[in-house]
């Protein structure tokens, strides 16, 4: 009786320690491959190898945040070509998710440079050639901008942005900047217009309940469409897209 009793007590100690040592495991090897990536260097090419790594962390992220996904409409993405991703935003999981789900595109976000000081996201951020975009400064924003089309065209990424500019506090849509769209206006790229569901619940249910998260790509903007609309129209078109997705019950 008294071994049954230590056999069945040791069994909820191995699954703890299982789950411990593979914890430990993931974020050793986080920490020894972004120890690789020189934080003074200038990237220009993207590697498969740390894309990799980095939307492995996403989806570890994803998984202890206890993300339950819901997705509908990747099969509208191009396998062929890069793009401009373009959704709203109330999470800091929300690039999380993109990536994770279109995990065969590679895309780098345009974020604020703070994000790149992220003890070891930001150094995968600086790998998998994510843009640091100054506000307020324009010569510094021109700059940013010029450098995502540049990697459309020279196809090494997609280009992943936030058009309302920072995070919703309360879930409403923000206005966008229609400048966010001039990326896909000067690439000559397609916009895929995407809407995020549940991601501000996110930080309020970690860790005692799940967070239902529905991630749906609306339409895929071609881009013969800048032959008749500029880019306040193309925004306003997206914005709306997301609104009324967002809105539904």
């Amino acid at each position: 009786m008294v071994n049954t009793l230590r056999y069945v007590l040791l069994i909820p100690v191995c699954i703890i320690a299982v789950f411990l040592c593979w914890h430990i495991l993931l974020w050793t090897f986080w920490s020894i491959v972004c120890l690789t990536i020189n934080k003074k260097k200038e990237y220009t090419t993207p590697s498969a190898f740390y894309n990799w790594v980095f939307v492995l962390w996403y989806r570890y992220m994803m998984v202890t945040g206890r993300l339950k996904l819901h997705v509908s409409g990747c099969e509208k993405v191009p396998s062929d070509k890069r793009f401009l991703l373009v959704s709203n935003h109330c999470s800091k999981f929300d690039n999380f998710i993109h990536c994770a789900v279109l995990k065969k595109n590679q895309i780098a976000y345009i974020s604020k440079p703070e994000n790149f000081n992220i003890p070891i996201g930001g150094r995968f951020m600086k790998r998998g050639l994510y843009l640091s975009l100054q506000r307020g400064n324009t010569r510094e924003e021109l700059k940013t901008i010029m450098k995502a089309i540049e990697y459309i065209k020279e196809d090494k990424v997609s280009i992943g942005i936030f058009p309302e500019g920072s995070r919703s506090k309360d879930g409403q849509l923000q206005e966008f900047k229609p400048g966010a769209f001039k990326i896909a206006e000067k690439a000559l790229c397609p916009v895929i217009v995407c809407s995020l569901k549940g991601t501000i619940n996110i930080h309020k249910n970690w860790p005692w309940k799940k967070t239902e998260i529905y991630m749906d790509i609306l339409d895929v903007i071609d881009p013969s469409i800048w032959k008749e609309k500029n880019t306040v129209e193309v925004s306003e078109y997206a914005h709306n897209l997301i609104l009324n997705n967002i809105t539904l019950s």
